[in-house]
Order: structure tokens, then sequence, then C-alpha cells
């Protein structure tokens, strides 16, 4: 075999190992949340809340979690809190599947919504819902779909005008959530529950500080998360998971920059997979830190790829020699 089969043949397996570590490297982005960290981040978005304030015991599987009114005034006493939104609902069932299926409606905050991601369009009217990605999967539901769901004593019909692109976290959300306007809300529920309060902190108090500090203030009656927290699945699996096919993935890409750079491939190619490796050992380390439930910031992600950057760099400069040392 000539010596320009040998590299061919090099060079497609390593597009095919790299191509292979950036599907896993995906997969694991996709499942941990960390793909929404990193795109609020790049585009300079901010999250929706910085910390959630819950009952404690959260969730309740008998009962839809309800916190008391005095919540509201004490969480907003509490230093470094900058704005409070409650947010209210009560539960209801999805009608047609053999037997009830149990929901949680909630009175839709748009900015949340707007940011949690979607497909299709926000409700507009009285008769419009949104479902969560789970629930639309696991019944079967697409956009544009008439739902009939029963609520204080009666049932109603409802268009599925949206499907959030959030899965959830399966340990709190024991429940598929129905999104529905306010007063849409309250005419189907009846009594409004406040079941979670979003907090967003001051512009100089971190997150964890914040949820510190309400958890302090508030004892043992309440659970505070941050955001980062409550995106963390709590699952073992989808715990482990994502970080296993970070790893693997990066295992890939990083053997394949590595069997170029040692072996006949051109600059060109070699410093193609080494830039690839650079961005997949950063999406790893995201992978990681989303998956522990631990909020993602820029500099962190700058961090993590500009070290990697110039260690590569590094590398690429110094190739004929050590090619050459080895050789």
């Amino acid at each position: 075999m000539s010596g320009t089969s040998r590299r061919i043949r090099a060079l497609a397996g390593c597009v095919v190992a790299a191509l292979a570590g950036l599907l896993l490297i995906g997969t694991g982005l996709h499942l941990s949340g960390a793909g929404w960290h990193l795109a609020r981040c790049l585009s300079g978005g901010a999250a929706p809340f910085d910390a959630a304030v819950l009952p404690a015991g959260y969730p309740g599987l008998a009962t839809i979690p309800s916190l008391p009114e005095t919540s509201v005034a004490q969480i907003r006493a509490v230093p470094g809190v900058a704005s409070v939104v409650p947010v209210q609902g009560g539960e209801v069932g999805l009608v047609g599947f053999g037997s009830l299926v149990p929901l949680e409606a909630v009175a839709l905050d748009m900015a949340l919504l707007s940011s949690s991601g979607m497909e299709g369009e926000a409700p507009r009217g009285a008769s419009d819902a949104v479902l969560d990605q789970r629930t639309a999967d696991q019944l079967h539901l697409e956009v544009g779909e008439t739902i009939t769901v029963h609520g204080n004593g009666a049932d109603r019909s409802f268009e599925i005008t949206g499907v959030t692109e959030s899965q959830g976290n399966p340990t709190l959300d024991v429940r598929g959530t129905l999104g529905v306007l306010p007063m849409t809300a309250a005419d189907l529920v009846g009594s409004l529950e406040t079941e979670v309060v979003h907090v967003r902190a001051a512009d100089d108090v971190d997150p964890g500080e914040l949820r510190n500090r309400l958890q302090s203030t508030l004892g043992g009656e309440y659970d505070v998360l941050t955001h980062a927290e409550m995106l963390a699945s709590g699952d073992v699996t989808a715990e482990t998971l994502p970080p296993v096919l970070g790893v693997v993935g990066s295992l890939l890409v990083v053997g394949a920059a590595l069997t170029a750079y040692m072996g006949r491939q051109s600059t060109t190619t070699t410093s193609l997979l080494m830039a690839t490796a650079v961005l997949s050992v950063a999406a790893t380390a995201a992978v990681i830190v989303a998956s522990a439930g631990v909020e993602i910031s820029t500099p962190t992600i700058l961090a993590v790829a500009g070290t990697t950057a110039a260690a590569a760099l590094a590398a690429m400069l110094m190739r004929p020699k050590i090619v050459s040392h080895i050789g």
C-alpha cells in the first residue's frame, strides 16, 4: 500500500472518530441542559431567574405544592433580592387517555416562557395553551392539536399553540405542565395557589449566595434552588450519563487530533482537528458543570477554552521539533 493511501485512510479514520466524538458531546450537551447555558452565555442573555423558593420536601406526589401568602413578603425582605415573581396554578386533568392524566395548570410568566425556548407560539387567547416537551412526547401530542382539560368541575378545550423545549427536571416535575394565560388559569383551576416563587438577585449578588441567604432566612419550611440546580436532573442516570458521553466524546476528538498531529497529515488538517479538540474540551467541561447543577458562567467557558487553545497553539508551533524528535 502506498504512503498516500495510508495517509488517506488515516485521515478518514481521524475524521470519523472526531465526528463520532462530536455526536456524543452534542448528546451530552442536550441531556445535561448545558446547551441552554452555553447559548445564554454566547448570546449575552440572562437566566429567567436566579433562585426558586419551593415548599420543603417538594415535590409532593399527592398534591400540588403550595406556599403560604406570607412567603412572598418574607422573600422580598431578604438582602440581595432584586425582584420576586410568584408562579401560580393548580391541578387539572387531561381527558381522553383512558383515565385523567394529571397536569399542573400554570399561569404563564411570558418572560420565563420566552427565555425557555419553545416550538410554536405563546398563548394569545383564552383557549390557547402550551405543553411541556415530556408530556407532549409521552402522549404523542403536537402543536395545532386540540386537547380537553378537566378543571374546576368542567371540561374545556384548548389548542396547543406551543411546546416548551425544556424537558424539565423529572425529580421536581412530577406531573406535566399546561401553560395558559393568567385569567384562563383562574377560571380553569378556581383558587390559584402559589406553587413556587422565582427570585432575581441584585447585580452584585451571586445566585449561589442568594440561595444561601434565602435558605438561612426562610428556614427548613422551604427549599431554595438556583436556576442551574432546577435544570439539573437529580436522576442518577441522567446526572452521570451526560458527563460520560462528553468525556468519551472528547477522548475520541482529542485522539483524532493527536493521531493527525503525530502522523503525516497536512498542517491545515491537523489545525482543524486541534481546533475541534479545543471546542470539545470546553463543551465537555460545560456538560460536567451543568450536570452538577452549577451555574455556567462566560468567564469559566473562556478560561477553559483559552487555556486549551493556548496549549494547542503551542503544540502546533512546536510540531516540527516534536515530530522529528520522536521520529
